[in-house]
């Protein structure tokens, strides 16, 4: 039983019901519910989301396996890899994960009839194994590549279930353009909270020789890239506060008081997005004024935060549409 336990905690299962919760999100709130057709039945996006997940738990897996000297020192009090579980078993689980996983993707992209899909996957377990193994402990590319890979997570489900019937669905193309902006906010969000842990990891990055921003940069340097990224993805999102407003203020001239209802524009939504901003501005200010270890857990935290409740707006704006 501690194995299991222990076994539970390395694959990070936090992290995996996240990806649940935004792919069920996406699909259901979202794809289900403004394309009558789409490419994934219920059967086939649980085969997606299980392939999914098991490739993201290998990542977990090969990322400790390579982590464990660094981990002996910047977290030795929940290190796994040879303290509760073997190298050697931790392996044989990862090699298990990939190869189910690459079956189960194989045959959904062969039934939507887009079986060169089922190579994205592929190219994300090698993406994860050259990140835990080398890129990991070079400036930038580490953060970058996972931040790509949490985006890429995200835009596999439209790709899957919108790009098969783009041509039949009228608002397919629509609702693809909404799963990447969704996609850009999740790779800005996970670029910020990466460099982050890089600041909290910095004593063992220091002795293992890695090359991380915060080693590079400093702390100075480092905490103005964070920012600017939030800043980003505060400005993006302001994009969006000026259509809903816009619109908001705009008279229609249609017949019988018939009012335009476009999804994530109602005061409602306004409120939410709002909000949103409010968390991106305190996380900013707290940032500038971080300086030890503490401040950037907190920091992280916040970060993940930010980026649940971002997705978690596709379930308000899609209720709020439907009311």
């Amino acid at each position: 039983m501690t194995t299991l336990i222990n076994f539970i905690k390395l694959i990070r299962p936090i992290n995996l019901m996240i990806i649940v919760l935004v792919q069920c999100l996406i699909k259901f709130l979202l794809i289900n519910h403004f394309i009558e057709q789409p490419g994934l039945n219920n059967f086939n996006f649980f085969l997606f989301i299980t392939s999914t997940l098991l490739i993201t738990a290998g990542g977990y897996i090969i990322n400790d396996i390579y982590d464990e000297k660094v981990d002996k020192i910047n977290k030795e009090d929940k290190r796994i890899i040879n303290k509760k579980i073997t190298s050697k078993i931790a392996l044989v689980w990862y090699i298990l994960f990939n190869i189910v996983s690459l079956i189960l993707i194989t045959y959904v992209c062969y039934i939507i009839n887009k079986l060169l899909f089922s190579l994205i996957f592929l190219y994300s377990i090698f993406a994860l194994w050259r990140y835990s193994k080398k890129l990991k402990n070079s400036f930038l590319k580490g953060n970058l590549i996972v931040s790509w890979l949490v985006a890429l997570s995200i835009i596999n489900l439209g790709l899957l279930d919108i790009i098969s019937v783009i041509r039949i669905e009228n608002s397919s193309e629509i609702i693809f353009k909404i799963i990447l902006i969704y996609a850009l906010f999740s790779f800005l969000m996970t670029l910020s909270r990466e460099i982050i842990k890089d600041v909290e990891d910095i004593e063992g990055d220091r002795l293992s020789n890695t090359n991380t921003v915060i080693i590079k940069l400093g702390l100075q340097k480092t905490k103005l890239i964070i920012n600017s990224i939030n800043f980003i993805a505060f400005f993006l999102i302001g994009i969006w506060q000026y259509f809903q407003y816009s619109l908001s203020q705009s008279i229609f001239n249609l017949p019988d008081d018939q009012k335009i209802q476009i999804w994530g524009t109602d005061i409602n939504s306004i409120q939410y997005v709002v909000f949103l901003q409010l968390l991106i501005i305190f996380f900013i200010i707290k940032c500038h004024f971080a300086t030890n270890k503490h401040d950037f857990s907190f920091l992280s935290k916040i970060s993940k935060f930010i980026m649940i409740t971002g997705i978690i707006s596709i379930a308000f704006f899609t209720l709020n549409y439907i009311n």
